[in-house]
This record gives C-alpha cells, sequence and structure tokens, in this order.
C-alpha cells in the first residue's frame, strides 16, 4: 500500500527531523483504535506506515523509529494521565506534561528495543518482537497492560477469537494485519488484500450477546453517585453523597445484592454497616472502604455486609497503582533514615494477599476486583475456584470523563471475552453496566449519568480455551521461533569461525 518508487524516492530526501515527526504522527493515528474512538484501520494504518517508514530506514537507527512510533502511540492513547494532575490545578497542574512524556516515552523504550531486536527488518520477526515487547510491559515493574495493541477489537466481533488467544494473541493478529498492508517484496499484493479485507468487512459483522439468566436469575442493583473527584473527600459534601447512595440501596424493589463503588464508604465501617444494612434489607451489599487492620496497615478494601449488618467477606486489593496507592521502594527511604519522606508516603497501602472469591449469597462464588485489577489479563479469572461473576467496583473520577472511563470499560470487557465470564462493573463517574459472558451490555449507566440500575445477572459459560491454557500456547510458539533464530545464529557464527 505504502511501497512505491516515489513515495521511496520521496522519503529517503526527507530530514532526520521530518522523518521522525511523520512516524510519531503514524503513532498517534494508530492510537485511534483505542476506545473512545474504536477505529481499528486507523491502528493498522498508522502501524503500517510506521513499520514502512522504519524499515526504509536512511540516516536514523531502528530503536530511534521505534521509539518515536511508540511515543507517538503512547501519548496518543494515553493522554488521560495528566486527569489526576488536573483534579488540583493549582498545586499539581504543573506535573501534568512530564507525566505524560515520562510514562509515554518510558513505554516506548519497549517498541525501540523490539525494532532494535530485529534491526528493523524482517517484517514477520517484527511482529513477533512487538507482541514480545507488549507482553513483557504487561509484567515489568509491576506491570501496565493498558491499551495493548490488540484491544483495538474489542468493540468488533473479531475480539471474540480472544476466548482462544487471549490479548497478546490479538496484537500478535494485529501486527500481522498492519504488516500485511505496509509489506514489501514478493506477495505483498496478496497480504495486502487480506489485511484490507479483514478491516472493511468488520462493521457489516453482526453484534454478539453472551446467554442471559434464567427468569428466577438473581437481580443485583447497581449504584453510581458520580461525584467529582474534587468533591469526593469534601467534608461538607461526604454526608449528602453518602444518604444518596443510602436512598438508592433502600429504593423499592427488592433485590439480591446491592453494589457500591470503590471508596464509596466515608465514615467508619463499624458505623456504617448497619444503616446499610438496614437500607438493603433482605439483600447483601458489597461496597468499597477504606480500612486499617490490626496491625495498622490502610488496605483499598471491597467488604460484602449481610442483611444482618455482619461482615460476610472482606477482599484487599492486590494490584496497586505505583505513585497512586504505593510508592515503589518507599521501605529504602526508611532503611536510609528519610523518615519524613517514609511519612509523608504513609508507604501508601498494602497489598491483599492475591485474587480470591467470596462466597455471597444467592449468587455462589464471584471474583471481587477493584479499579486498577480489572487491566490484568494474567490476574482477573486466577483464583482457586472458577468464580460464577466478576464483581469490578472503581473510581473513574480519576480518569475524566472521556478517554480514560472509555479504555478502562473496554478493558473489562475483554476480561469477560476471554474467559467466558459475566461482570459487574459499578463505577463512581464512569462508566456502570452489567457485562455478560461475550462482552455483551445488557444494562448501562455511561460516566454523564447518575443514579441506579437493576439487572439480572447473565449466566458464564464453559470456561475458554485461554481461561484454560493462558498464554502458554503462545508462549511456547514465540520461544521456539527465539530459540530456533538464536540456534541459526550460533550455527552461522560457528560456521564463521570454523
Amino acid at each position: 500500500m505504502f511501497k512505491t518508487q516515489s513515495l521511496h524516492n520521496s522519503w529517503e530526501k526527507f530530514p532526520v527531523w521530518l522523518k521522525s515527526f511523520w512516524i510519531f504522527i503514524a503513532g498517534g493515528i494508530s492510537a485511534l483504535g483505542q476506545a473512545p474512538f474504536d477505529i481499528p484501520v486507523l491502528t493498522l494504518l498508522g502501524l503500517a506506515f510506521g513499520i514502512w517508514a522504519i524499515q526504509e530506514r536512511v540516516t536514523f537507527k531502528p530503536f530511534i523509529g521505534g521509539w518515536v512510533l511508540g511515543f507517538g502511540y503512547f501519548s496518543g492513547s494515553l493522554y488521560w494521565i495528566i486527569e489526576p494532575f488536573l483534579v488540583d490545578v493549582a498545586a499539581t497542574g504543573w506535573m501534568a506534561p512530564f507525566a505524560l512524556v515520562s510514562l509515554s516515552g518510558g513505554l516506548a523504550i519497549l517498541w525501540g528495543l523490539a525494532f532494535k531486536a530485529v534491526r528493523g527488518c524482517h517484517g514477520l520477526m517484527l511482529c513477533f518482537s512487538l507482541t514480545a515487547a507488549e507482553f513483557a510491559r504487561a509484567y515489568l515493574l509491576t506491570g501496565f497492560p493498558w491499551v495493548l495493541i490488540g484491544y483495538v477489537w474489542i468493540d468488533t466481533p473479531v475480539y471474540q477469537l480472544a476466548a482462544w488467544i487471549g490479548p497478546h494473541g490479538m496484537t500478535f493478529l494485529t501486527l500481522l494485519c498492519a504488516w500485511g498492508l505496509g509489506r514489501r517484496g514478493s506477495g505483498s499484493i496478496a497480504s495486502r488484500l487480506v489485511a484490507i479485507s479483514v478491516v472493511f468487512f468488520i462493521p457489516f459483522l453482526p453484534s454478539i450477546k453472551g446467554p442471559s439468566g434464567p427468569s428466577d436469575a438473581p437481580i443485583i442493583r447497581l449504584i453510581n453517585p458520580n461525584v467529582a473527584q474534587k468533591d469526593k473527600w469534601h467534608l461538607d459534601k461526604m454526608d449528602e453523597v453518602f444518604d444518596y447512595q443510602i436512598m438508592l440501596t433502600q429504593a423499592e424493589p427488592q433485590v439480591d445484592l446491592v453494589v457500591w463503588p470503590e471508596a464509596s464508604v466515608y465514615m467508619p465501617l463499624d458505623k456504617a454497616r448497619h444503616e446499610i444494612s438496614e437500607a438493603a434489607g433482605d439483600a447483601s451489599a458489597l461496597v468499597g472502604v477504606q480500612r486499617i487492620s490490626e496491625e495498622l496497615r490502610f488496605y483499598n478494601s471491597a467488604v460484602v455486609i449481610d442483611s444482618k449488618g455482619d461482615i460476610s467477606g472482606t477482599y484487599d486489593k492486590n494490584r496497586l497503582v505505583p505513585f497512586g496507592e504505593f510508592i515503589p521502594l518507599s521501605y529504602l527511604a526508611a532503611k536510609w533514615g528519610l523518615q519524613d519522606f517514609a511519612g509523608l508516603t504513609g508507604f501508601g497501602f498494602s497489598a491483599g494477599s492475591g485474587a480470591t472469591t467470596i462466597e455471597i449469597a444467592g449468587l455462589g462464588q464471584v471474583q471481587p476486583l477493584i479499579c486498577y485489577e480489572a487491566i490484568f489479563p494474567q490476574y482477573v479469572g486466577r483464583t482457586l475456584e472458577r468464580p460464577a461473576l466478576l464483581i469490578l467496583i472503581s473510581n473513574d473520577a480519576w480518569f475524566g470523563s472521556f478517554q480514560g472511563p472509555a479504555q478502562h470499560f473496554a478493558q473489562a470487557r475483554a476480561r469477560t471475552i476471554e474467559l467466558g465470564l459475566p461482570l459487574v462493573r459499578v463505577a463512581n463517574r464512569g462508566v456502570t453496566a452489567i457485562i455478560d459472558a461475550k462482552g455483551g451490555i445488557d444494562a448501562v449507566l455511561w460516566p454523564t449519568e447518575r443514579g441506579s440500575i437493576d439487572a439480572a445477572i447473565p449466566i458464564a459459560i464453559p470456561p475458554t480455551f485461554y481461561a484454560k491454557y493462558r498464554d502458554l500456547p503462545l508462549s511456547l510458539l514465540f520461544l521456539i521461533v527465539f530459540s530456533t533464530i538464536f540456534l541459526g545464529w550460533v550455527r552461522r557464527k560457528f560456521l564463521t569461525i570454523s
């Protein structure tokens, strides 16, 4: 698509800064496949141009080209990261551009290394290398698998393939399509036709819905107070917000479970639980709290309050947000005697013991998730007993009202498709919804809406191939490919020496 002699000749004449500019723009365009834009064709075109342009290198190295492409992609897909710093503009607004540049530039290093590993050439190997880079960022330094390339298909039927190959397999397929569009050499026309047909026929495919629950399925009430972050902990408004949630909880008709968002209980739990229980009637309530343990550790938690007002289950968030809920390596500050620093951060929240399920009367085993945890495909569903339902509570007010909440919601839908499990998502100032086991939306309150919704809980489907084997098949494929390359390099080296 991009390979013509005139384009090649013109590209060679461009100065380095202009080449870098266009590669950066290509990366930014490729970000438009992610929510809330959901235009995967732009991701393919942007990546195709970027891959072609870097392979046509004349004056800069593959690492630089890959880094610039990644910097454009992450800058375009993660600009919501400035939103938390704008809650109090006077105090932290100046940090916003530095946060975006440092996060985007840091993640782009992995893309640069992916291009460097294959010297910018060998398109098929570049697909393997870039997928490995995306896989690595899901795990390195606590992991940040936000806006994985494969997520551009979440709003299309194509993402149903993730039930077999998972999010990293979808990333690999996306890169294969992009490479096919920008491919050079023999067979390029055929590969482009295949890629183009995939892209332009997708909008005409029917949407896919998962199975609904039976007529007597449990009814769940989702509470969304939609409170701005600057007002969430305002002393003059906390009682009003709590009373509003109580009013929604006690509304008729009676339901089987009421769910409040993350950190939605402002007063001590021992004082609030009886009032919540009384409002919920015969239903249990799952609410978000910030609690202090007997060892004086702080936890971001979800607790289940039964109809008698007793705590029947507690889950402590395990995957904490770096610099948001804890300061990485802050324990070293105390060890070095920097008590003021350690005291200022308070070491943040403590992590819970890991993925687990909680028994809720009438619903069975559910896996609670809190906010950021839902973005980790390696964490969700990794419980000893397979849950019947995933319940995610979040406070998306930190993410603004556009890009951040949309992407967070999309990734929650991805988990349902990958695992074949329904998910209940309750978010303050985010998307509050019930999602079926195929990623379909059964009921929803959008970020601009406030109130509650009652809906039946969809049923789970049998465990998917990905739920059973996770990334093992893809990892084995990559191990075989890279081992073959390494052995070939050793053989050539040995023969050369001989």
